[in-house]
């Protein structure tokens, strides 16, 4: 296991059931749509060296509505499949895509998939790591579901080298790891995946003035989330 923080600086394991009480709030909240409209540009960029043909079956873990895996087909990708341990996510992903064989959605912990060995070309991850019990064991289990030579993109905003992101630990109401870039590499490679490496990617939208800015418990200052928007969110990838 990794060395972690979480919420209130306690060595607490971050709870499966709570993240899908959690994250059921928010789907019926609709941050499940405001989640994507906010991921969307840095999972592109991230993802901007994968080349999908009909023969790619892309898996989203943490997929929220789907809009990623929709997005993947999109790009021409054969299939799109995600798993969130939200079944309020879920439903919205499955609504989305209704009667389209190239789509299927499932409830489902990141450490334990419902899918053969081998069985998917391209694994997305994004902002959801820092929430699974076990990331170690989560890498793991992907590289599992990964045919050779497939591909690995993790997305993170909060991470130990993006000091302003910290400030969440105490505002989100589950209790999350604090990973740093390295360790997130070291957990990947010792997982089974290849030629592992990690950069930060800044989203291209315009960052807020002050007079734009409204403080928040995840957002206490100015300062604080200007650092972020200049830091930019981790990637990490590799390949099976």
């Amino acid at each position: 296991m990794t060395d972690i923080m979480v919420r209130g600086m306690a060595m607490t394991r971050p709870d499966e059931s709570a993240a899908a009480r959690e994250f059921d709030k928010w789907a019926d909240a609709g941050r499940a749509e405001s989640m994507a409209d906010g991921h969307r540009g840095i999972t592109e960029a991230a993802t901007e060296h994968w080349r999908l043909d009909a023969q790619s079956v892309v898996l989203d873990v943490g997929c929220g509505n789907g809009w990623a895996a929709r997005r993947a087909v999109e790009l021409g990708a054969g299939r799109g499949l995600g798993v969130d341990i939200s079944p309020r996510m879920i439903d919205r992903a499955q609504a989305a895509c209704q009667g389209d064989d190239r789509f299927a959605f499932a409830v489902s912990p990141a450490e334990q998939l419902p899918f053969a060995d081998a069985s998917v070309s391209h694994l997305l991850n994004v902002e959801s790591l820092y929430y699974y019990p076990d990331p170690a064991r989560a890498l793991a289990e992907w590289a599992r579901v990964t045919q050779t030579g497939g591909q690995l993109v993790v997305v993170c905003d909060l991470y130990q080298e993006n000091e302003a992101t910290h400030s969440w630990i105490d505002a989100l109401d589950v209790d999350v790891h604090l990973l740093s870039a390295q360790q997130c590499v070291d957990m990947a490679t010792a997982g089974g995946w290849q030629n592992v490496r990690a950069w930060q990617v800044k989203d291209a939208r315009p960052i807020k003035t002050e007079d734009e800015f409204t403080p928040s418990k995840y957002w206490p200052s100015y300062a604080m989330y200007r650092s972020y928007r200049e830091t930019g969110a981790l990637v990490v990838a590799g390949t099976r």
